[in-house]
């Protein structure tokens, strides 16, 4: 492959990172500036935003070592209380973009 040819990739990939990294920093600027509106549908003439307020459960880094522990000698039994006594609980915000109610794409 000839050099010219893979300094032109390099740059494309290059500029496609930049610009990748440039649209994150605008949608966490747009996040922010959506966090304090509640959850629920909104509609513009063009699009429908849904913002879903929910819970992830991740285990916390104790659990994860008991249960790594509890695979490798199958002798631990934890139970389901343990499990949930030590599952901790992380608030998260969705942001779902569609077309607005009623309208249809090849309109």
């Amino acid at each position: 492959m000839a050099t010219s040819n893979i300094a032109t990739l390099i740059d494309a990939f290059a500029d496609l990172r930049a610009r990748q990294a440039a649209l994150e920093t605008e949608e966490t600027a747009l996040k922010a500036a959506l966090a304090d509106v509640p959850a629920g549908n909104y509609e513009s003439d063009k699009h429908r935003l849904s913002i879903i307020d929910g819970e992830r459960k991740t285990d916390d880094a104790e659990l994860a070592k008991k249960v790594k522990t509890a695979v490798a000698d199958y002798k631990l039994s934890l139970t389901p209380q343990y499990l949930c006594a030590h599952t901790v609980k992380t608030p998260t915000r969705t942001h779902r973009i569609g077309l607005p109610t009623g309208k249809d794409l090849a309109s």
